[in-house]
């Protein structure tokens, strides 16, 4: 019985310990494991902008296009979730537009509703224009997320994807826990990243 309750109580101690030390670890370079994936740009058919933009996916977008990268802006998903109707959903196009993106040069898909589908939709659509490459661009603590579910979509398709991270203020790598909202978006990179890596195979 004693013996049993000892090896209970170390069993114990030891989970303690290991939690501890995947919570320090977590803290201390969590934010750059997610953000690690990213690429450096290179040319494509198409910049594709992630859905749930705050402005920063746009502005990298911007420079992108600018940069002479693509010659194409595709903005994805509902802003926020919002089921609104397409006609609600232009606020990046008539940001990019009022900086000189001409409005042949955006289009719309607004039928994706998460990474996934992003993904799904955005690999359905270069097969339709027959592009080869497209560059991506979302937040640096999406780029794990990213990484690992488009690879699994585009898994032998023969197409190719760049991820490239936006630069927005309030992402801090190494101290992403001192922010609310950065914590908030780390936590939850990490919630979603389980439960992407069992369901979306």
């Amino acid at each position: 019985m004693m013996r049993a309750l000892r090896s209970f109580i170390l069993s114990l101690a030891v989970m303690l310990v290991l939690a501890a030390v995947a919570t320090v670890l977590i803290a201390a370079y969590g934010g750059y494991w997610l953000q690690s994936p990213a690429q450096q740009p290179r040319r494509a058919d198409a910049i594709v902008v992630l859905g749930g933009d705050e402005g920063d996916r746009a502005m990298r977008a911007l420079e992108l296009f600018r940069g002479g990268y693509a010659p194409t802006l595709v903005l994805t998903g509902l802003e926020y979730g919002n089921a609104a109707p397409p006609a609600a959903l232009t606020w990046r196009a008539e940001y990019l537009e009022a900086r000189g993106v001409p409005k042949e040069a955006i289009r719309l898909e607004v039928d994706s509703r998460n990474t996934y589908t992003e993904a799904v939709n955005i690999l359905a659509l270069m097969r339709s224009q027959r592009w080869q490459t497209v560059i991506v661009v979302s937040d640096p603590p999406h780029m794990r997320r990213l990484s690992l579910t488009w690879s699994r979509v585009f898994e032998g398709s023969g197409l190719s994807y760049v991820i490239v991270a936006s630069s927005p203020d309030w992402w801090s790598p190494d101290g992403w826990w001192k922010d609310e909202k950065t914590g908030a978006y780390v936590i939850m990179e990490y919630i979603k990243l389980g439960y992407y890596a069992v369901t979306k195979r």
